[in-house]
């Protein structure tokens, strides 16, 4: 599998939904390996937004 945000090789990618009760069904979804999700998680708790991994 490959991370969509660095492109790294991993054996696992995680992806992250802000809103549960946000439509995306039209976008794209993003992958990431577990260390660009980690900074984004990050990022979204500390802008505030409330993030669910899936």
């Amino acid at each position: 599998m490959k991370c969509d945000t660095c492109g790294q090789d991993v054996g696992m990618v995680k992806r992250i939904v802000i809103r549960t009760d946000y439509d995306r069904t039209l976008a794209k979804a993003v992958y990431n390996c577990p260390d660009c999700y980690d900074k984004k998680l990050k990022a979204q708790a500390e802008s505030g937004a409330k993030a669910g991994a899936k």
